[in-house]
């Protein structure tokens, strides 16, 4: 019995850093981790006498959303794609975070963080140097090309400069970058408002180094503004007001001065009132909007629907051209899955939010990074990158974990237990 516990830890530590690091750089190596770690909730549920009956009952509102994401738009001709369905499972991935952190010790939980956040500092790092341009050239990657990282991404010049780049860090895609950026620092935020000594310290240099990261490098206009916000939504939850408030005027007037002492980025949130610089957003909008309006009880098909199938003649060139989403995740959801099942995502999104202890620093963090995302989807659809989609299922299921969790924490006489 003793030996099955720790070679059961020594599995989840291995691939939970494999699930993370491939979050931060290679998706890879998150597809692994998540399905190693899955392997092994499943035995640890075995050991642990947990019933199928049981699981199903304690993930009610996840199962509710994946059973109608996955089924009525099958039952009503619209089969899900391979990558909706994949996407969709990668919510299975919370509650398999949640007991596989759970069966980690301290100082293997520690070991973890240790791990992804310097990975995340280290992209953090290489983005700064993609975007002052102290970066090898594009040819120079050729004999790498052979990995089908996508190098060129990271060399789209920022408008109006010479050698400023829009970065992307390790993952060489400046809206993943920024996305997957955005959960960390709201995740590192709140995990260093409830920690202690050197743990707190490391943590809010890993928040503070990443919100700069995320603000300044990519230029991601949505994840900036959605990280400020959530930020002072953390710090509000996680501080005494008489702290919190000043803290948080102090937050938004660094976001405020960086913005007016780099024209460049100024020029681009001003130029996101016009047409060309939102990126044809409201038509885009719009295509996800007729999707919904053609099967708004079952949707499209989760995977199926793409923006430039539900364009207009009249819509601009982009809109019709554009494979990707309707940049709004919820509306993105009622389309692939129709009204109930963007309904029951938002449920699922209120549950977790409800069950998050905010007195742990998981809890909080947990809680910050749900919030950004949530933010962040009314401007553009996270789901759609794979390793944004396996990323926020790790933080939500970190929020879960507790000592040997096996399911989420229930309330107790109006506490968390």
């Amino acid at each position: 019995m003793n030996g099955k516990p720790e070679a059961l830890e020594r599995w989840f530590l291995v691939f939970l850093c494999l699930w993370g690091v491939g979050c931060l750089f290679l998706e890879a190596l998150a597809a692994v981790g998540l399905a190693g770690c899955a392997l092994g909730a499943l035995g640890a549920a075995r050991w642990g006498g947990v019933t199928v009956r049981g699981a199903l009952r304690a993930w009610a509102p996840l199962v509710a959303f994946l059973a109608w994401a996955l089924l009525a738009p099958l039952l009503s001709g619209h089969p899900p794609s391979g990558t909706g369905v994949a996407r969709l499972l990668d919510f299975a991935g919370i509650p398999v975070a949640a007991v596989a952190l759970g069966h980690l010790s301290e100082a293997r939980r520690v070991r973890v963080a240790w791990v992804l956040g310097g990975v995340f500092l280290v992209s953090c790092a290489v983005a700064g140097l993609q975007h002052f341009g102290v970066w090898p050239a594009p040819e120079d990657w050729a004999p790498l090309a052979w990995t089908r990282l996508p190098f060129d991404r990271v060399y789209e010049a920022v408008p109006g400069t010479e050698r400023r780049f829009m970065a992307g860090g390790l993952l060489f895609h400046r809206l993943k970058f920024s996305h997957i950026g955005g959960m960390a620092v709201a995740f590192a935020l709140g995990m260093g408002l409830r920690l202690q000594g050197q743990r707190r310290v490391v943590a809010l240099t890993v928040a503070a180094v990443g919100l700069v990261s995320v603000g300044l490098f990519p230029y991601a206009r949505a994840a900036s503004v959605a990280l400020v916000a959530v930020m002072g939504l953390v710090v509000l939850l996680g501080l005494p007001r008489r702290v919190a408030v000043p803290t948080c005027a102090a937050v938004l007037g660094l976001a405020v001065l960086a913005l007016a002492l780099n024209p460049p980025l100024r020029e681009r949130f001003l130029d996101s009132a016009t047409e060309q610089g939102s990126g044809s957003r409201s038509a885009l909008l719009e295509t996800g909007l007729c999707a919904v309006r053609e099967s708004p009880l079952t949707g499209v098909g989760p995977g199926r629907f793409q923006a430039r199938f539900w364009a207009t003649p009249d819509m601009p060139q982009q809109a019709r051209e554009h494979p990707g989403k309707s940049h709004n995740q919820f509306v993105s959801m009622a389309a692939e899955t129709g009204v109930p099942g963007a309904l029951l995502f938002v449920v699922l999104l209120g549950w977790l939010a409800w069950r998050f202890p905010r007195g742990r620093p998981e809890g909080l963090g947990a809680l910050g990074a749900l919030a950004f995302f949530c933010l962040l989807s009314l401007l553009h659809d996270p789901l759609f990158h794979t390793q944004a989609s396996q990323a926020f299922a790790l933080v939500l299921g970190a929020g879960l974990s507790g000592p040997r969790a096996a399911a989420p924490p229930k309330r107790s006489g109006g506490r968390f237990a």
